[in-house]
């Protein structure tokens, strides 16, 4: 995985820089924000110069035309390395990964100069990673064809030395450059393209995300030996077919040349094969049926269509290549510049829920540079770098974003917000979508398990806290209230409703008033006197701590929380769970206090303590307790707050 990158005077990246992509443990998505003219576009094409021979973009006031370099940080699993680097270049590449493991300040001053990012990073995946990864860097020069390492190359070089077989050490050391760089297709989308640009990206992105099985397919017709010749027995590949007449029909030209010339010949190039392969031939036959077959939207090549559009199609190509490609070819990065760009504001949240779900789910690196911060509150995984206007970098985790959002820069919080809310009223208006805003994941997959989403148009979008959900609902609060009846689409308008937990640390909304709106509402999960659960209003005087797991399906809840107890309980938990009994006289799911779906069973432990540690365990396994409670088939009727959202929806009154 890549996890850094050099820069020398690339761009706008003047001398030496070190620009970390991850924190500590490395993740797939790479979300790169800033200012215009920071830098965030040229780190996406200086790995396009590395590994496509892009054009490379020299700084300005760089002291030779040529003096630029990029260098690509790696950390990778050791067994995986094994099956790339080619037999007997372990060793190579455990030597130059020891050489970076290893590295100090004092070997050479440049480094504390340029490389205290590096050093950082390096230190904080030393722990995890040193025994199982190797950590290496990679670069290219703009004027060199050999491999360097940039600052570093003479101290890798002086300890590759140091191995017995020094004389092939250049050579090996190309190949495990070679063999690394080749492994990997980077897939760049650039902000601004041509159509004749966009065909070729096109055309291309199909052939690197084919699955392999494809072209294996189609390289084994070529070579599989099954053709006879002249009435022989003996059997030939088509392949071998072709390249002996090739060969033959070139001998024959070239003689005839040479009676002109005899300094006339088609010899081949440095270490060139003359004959092709069942590669060679695949990527053309794969590229002549894709110029056939052009991807259209109703009777419109997409090429026709308007930048935004485009950028969608594009984005949508790839990500239907991914989810049904079990197996390409090379290992796929993929850099979007500005996915967001020309595109319709409402259709921002889709955009990047598809990317997400490319890094995410399907483990695909991901580098994405944009403008967009309402990006920053829907994607719960991947790293976030912030550029600043002397082109330095911090990384935050998109994980734990909220927790670390007092060390921001000043514009993120703000912005992230401002641009989610202003993408959801754009689709309120443009698009047929509801939106039900809530604090959690597990939040969302419990009410998917009631609700079908899909029939109510709605898009559930979890915010990370009850205080976000409060600061959209404030956002969106005077905008949707002064919305007029003349502005309704097709009869009937899309609504927002927010869905908060009763938390009692949790502040007060801003807003002057939560009376019924027919548009938008936001009310808490409060456990009633009878024990009932009802949705109430924020500032509602009743007011007890309720959480989300607290209001579900008994019987289901229970049976869940057991399962996950069973795979991931310690000793102490297991035993506190076996100390009751599942209480079948119970509305809800709660499980402290003396209304509980836990019954104490007499075994002489102390019921508090038991029942303490439960909760511990709920707290800090809430994903596998909703990933098992979604696996349970329904039984019973569906929560009557969850029927109340739905109603709100549906313009339905709830049955009492």
């Amino acid at each position: 995985m890549i996890i850094g990158l050099i820069a020398r005077n690339y761009k706008c990246y003047k001398g030496i820089n070190f620009i970390p992509f991850v924190k500590d443990d490395p993740e797939y998505l790479r979300l790169i924000i800033g200012n215009n003219g920071v830098g965030k576009s040229a780190l996406l094409e200086a790995m396009d110069s590395y590994f496509n021979d892009a054009p490379w973009i020299v700084h300005t006031d760089s002291p030779k035309k040529n003096d630029a370099a990029v260098g690509i940080l790696f950390l990778m699993e050791k067994e995986k390395a094994k099956s790339i680097i080619g037999l007997g270049n372990e060793e190579i590449l455990s030597n130059i990964s020891d050489t970076f493991w290893s590295l100090n300040v004092s070997q050479n001053s440049n480094y504390g100069k340029y490389y205290s990012d590096f050093f950082n990073l390096r230190d904080n995946l030393l722990p995890t990673y040193k025994g199982t990864h190797y950590l290496f860097m990679l670069g290219k020069d703009m004027d060199k064809k050999d491999v360097t390492f940039l600052t570093f190359h003479t101290t890798v070089f002086d300890n590759l030395k140091t191995l017995v077989n020094q004389q092939s050490i250049l050579y090996n050391v190309g190949l495990v450059a070679y063999n690394i760089q080749n492994h990997y297709s980077y897939l760049y989308i650039p902000v601004e393209s041509s159509v004749s640009e966009f065909l070729k990206l096109e055309a291309r992105g199909m052939q690197i995300l084919m699955d392999k099985t494809i072209k294996d397919t189609i390289a084994t017709t070529f070579n599989e030996k099954r053709v006879t010749r002249n009435g022989g027995k003996k059997k030939f590949a088509y392949l071998d077919i072709i390249n002996k007449s090739l060969e033959s029909y070139v001998s024959s030209v070239e003689e005839q040349i040479q009676k002109i010339d005899p300094d006339y010949n088609f010899k081949k190039g440095y270490r060139q094969n003359t004959n092709l392969t069942a590669n060679h031939i695949t990527d053309v036959i794969i590229e002549s049926y894709y110029s056939k077959r052009k991807l259209k939207k109703g009777d419109k090549p997409i090429s026709t269509l308007s930048s935004g559009e485009k950028r969608r199609a594009l984005i949508d190509i790839i990500y239907a290549f991914i989810i049904q490609s079990n197996n390409m070819e090379k290992e796929l990065i993929l850099s979007i510049d500005e996915p967001e760009s020309s595109l319709h504001i409402s259709k921002c949240y889709e955009q990047f829920e598809r990317i997400q779900d490319i890094s995410v789910n399907h483990q695909k690196t991901v580098f994405v540079a944009t403008h967009w911060y309402g990006s920053l509150p829907i994607l719960k995984s991947g790293t976030l770098m912030h550029i600043d206007d002397d082109s330095k970098s911090t990384i935050f985790s998109l994980s734990n974003y909220f927790e670390e959002r007092r060390e921001h820069p000043d514009d993120i919080q703000f912005k992230s917000f401002f641009d989610l809310s202003s993408s959801i009223l754009s689709s309120l208006r443009s698009a047929n979508y509801n939106w039900l805003l809530v604090e959690g994941k597990e939040d969302k997959q419990y009410i998917e398990y009631y609700i079908d989403a899909s029939a109510l148009n709605l898009k559930i979008l979890p915010l990370g806290g009850c205080g976000n959900v409060k600061k959209i609902y404030e956002y969106l609060f005077v905008p949707i209230s002064s919305t007029k009846k003349s502005e309704e689409v097709n009869g009937k308008k899309q609504k927002v409703f927010c869905l908060i937990d009763t938390d009692l640390a949790c502040v007060a909304i801003n807003v002057d008033s939560e009376t019924k709106n027919h548009l938008l509402q936001i009310r808490r999960l409060q456990e009633k006197n009878d024990h009932s659960i009802g949705l109430f209003k924020v500032n509602d005087p009743t007011q007890s701590a309720t959480e989300i797991e607290e209001t579900l399906n008994p019987e289901i809840f229970y049976k869940a929380l057991s399962v996950a107890i069973e795979q991931c309980g310690n000793d102490e938990e297991k035993t506190s769970f076996l100390a009751f009994n599942f209480d079948d006289g119970v509305n809800n799911s709660k499980i402290i206090g003396d209304y509980s779906i836990l019954s104490h069973n007499g075994q002489g432990r102390s019921l508090r303590e038991d029942k303490e540690r439960i909760k511990w365990f709920i707290d800090n396994n809430k994903p596998l307790i909703a990933s098992e409670y979604s696996k349970i088939p329904r039984i019973g009727d569906i929560p009557a707050w969850i029927q109340e959202i739905e109603c709100f929806f549906t313009n339905q009154t709830p049955s009492k």
